[in-house]
């Protein structure tokens, strides 16, 4: 008991000295279907938080809130943190497009501001049913008629009448789109409108081939209560009924002219230097963006003589607004050689449905000028992908904190005793993290391609670091002169992990 006493001191200690105060707002969507609620959620993190008194959102009556807050401690590169997030969440109905202010909070004595944020009330596209419907299973689409490669979208709209007691819906089957290339868009949405909850979601189609094509129903089964029989419990029955919705008929024309995308898109690229060290990097960043389908896009990947070239994987973000599909796709390269040397010029084609015209989006040819010594030693390699980025994080270990029981009567602890125990239990802690470490890396072991993986983020944070990257690319691509030294690989890697 006493262990545990100081032990919790230790840490409210750590809270204290390690805690760095921050703030942060955000909303559950960005887009409210009218009459529904929206949720705004303050997280603050420190030891001492007041939040502002809200009572309304611009115009809007705030619905209820809540307050919540954690504790945990954190152990990230040799650093231990602690973190105590108190968090309040509001609801409100906002009846029209509006943005949330700006709000001070105060954090153990400082105050901190929010950022606005922007919130949209859209209508539900859901079908009208008649008074007396209890449910309805419909499929919709703002195209019928489209081109062979064209994206459009599919909503399925679900709703469930007040009326029915106990409703339940189970065994959920998508629409059939077996002729079309197919993606969920999102998660499904749920709200509530004239007496009814109403599941939304959304598909996104992209055609195949030309033809008359269809999509087939989705099924459910839709239950209710039955009010004439009871479990053992004394809980009613449920009734069950088999539920599909309609099928949809989209006719496919082939497209007038073959192009690489179809749409209305533009392009923006950017270098971040023409003129670089021996063996640094020049970073080139693709941005395409839009309306219109970028999902199955892919840049082709560039080859230059000379030159060692990496790639991240592509960033593709979709979204709906007011029935039309926005798209973006951004790729970055990393080109490093010990000479000058020209980025091509890369183009493709794009047809405009809009202007009913081929056009061609091209990314322009850089010269890039090398400064320093060319002795260094440059592999030429295909394309190849960097580790993404949740491999970039280092690794953090979170160390569980359990609160303790309350202390009846706890002994006067001396202030030498304090300090003996916390430098105790720090190297301790240490020695267990690097043993830990060590047992991880022999168990696991690490191939040359990993090491790759795992030092080429750092490339430009140690020479060294530099220096083995190029080591291991030539000897994977088949330079046979080139001797690895373990022992520093083992230490670079402990070095960024």
């Amino acid at each position: 008991m006493k262990k545990l006493v100081i032990l919790t001191i230790i840490f409210h200690l750590l809270s204290a000295v390690l805690q760095a105060a921050s703030v942060e707002a955000r909303v559950s969507a960005s887009e409210v279907i009218e009459g529904n609620v929206a949720r705004l959620q303050i997280s603050a993190e420190g030891d001492e938080v007041e939040f502002p008194r809200i009572t309304e959102i611009e115009g809007a009556t705030v619905a209820g809130s809540s307050m919540q807050s954690s504790r945990n401690m954190t152990y990230i590169n040799g650093e231990m943190k602690s973190e105590k997030i108190t968090t309040m969440v509001i609801g409100f109905v906002p009846q029209k497009d509006l943005t949330i202010p700006s709000y001070t909070v105060k954090i153990d004595g400082k105050e901190y501001q929010t950022k606005p944020i922007t919130v949209k009330v859209v209508a539900s596209k859901a079908p009208k049913l008649k008074a007396d419907s209890l449910y309805s299973f419909e499929l919709k689409s703002e195209k019928r008629e489209v081109m062979a490669g064209e994206s459009f979208i599919v909503n399925l709209y679900v709703s469930i009448s007040d009326s029915i007691q106990g409703a339940k819906l189970t065994d959920f089957a998508d629409p059939q789109m077996q002729d079309f290339y197919s993606k969920a868009l999102g998660e499904p949405k749920q709200y509530r409108q004239n007496g009814y909850t109403i599941v939304e979601k959304a598909y996104l189609l992209t055609a195949k081939r030309d033809g008359n094509f269809t999509v087939g129903a989705a099924t459910a089964k839709l239950g209710e209560a039955d009010l004439r029989r009871r479990d053992f419990f004394g809980r009613y029955a449920t009734q069950w009924y088999d539920i599909s919705s309609n099928d949809l008929m989209i006719q496919v024309k082939p497209q007038p002219q073959k192009s690489d995308l179809i749409g209305e898109f533009t392009l923006d690229a950017t270098v971040d230097t023409t003129e670089v060290e021996v063996n640094k990097p020049v970073n080139l960043t693709i941005k395409i963006e839009g309306k219109g389908n970028l999902e199955d896009f892919e840049l082709p990947p560039y080859e230059i003589n000379g030159v060692t070239i990496f790639s991240d994987d592509a960033k593709v973000e979709s979204r709906v607004k007011d029935g039309v599909l926005y798209s973006s796709y951004t790729k970055s390269f990393a080109m490093i050689s010990d000479k000058d040397f020209t980025i091509p010029e890369k183009s493709f084609t794009l047809y405009n449905p809009k202007t009913l015209h081929l056009e061609v989006l091209k990314i322009s040819s850089y010269d890039v000028k090398v400064k320093g010594d060319s002795s260094a030693l440059v592999a030429t390699t295909p394309q190849v992908t960097a580790p993404s980025k949740a491999e970039d994080k280092p690794l953090e270990k979170r160390i569980p904190v359990q609160k303790s029981e309350e202390v009846q009567a706890v002994q006067p602890i001396a202030w030498w005793m304090l300090v003996l125990s916390f430098g105790s239990g720090m190297i301790v802690m240490y020695l267990m993290l690097k043993l830990l470490s060590g047992i991880k890396y022999k168990k696991k072991g690490c191939s040359h391609d990993e090491a790759l993986q795992k030092l080429y983020p750092h490339i430009n944070e140690d020479p060294e670091i530099e220096e083995m990257v190029r080591k291991l690319y030539a000897q994977k691509n088949g330079d046979k002169s080139i001797t690895i030294d373990k022992k520093v690989l083992k230490r670079l890697i402990e070095k960024v992990q």
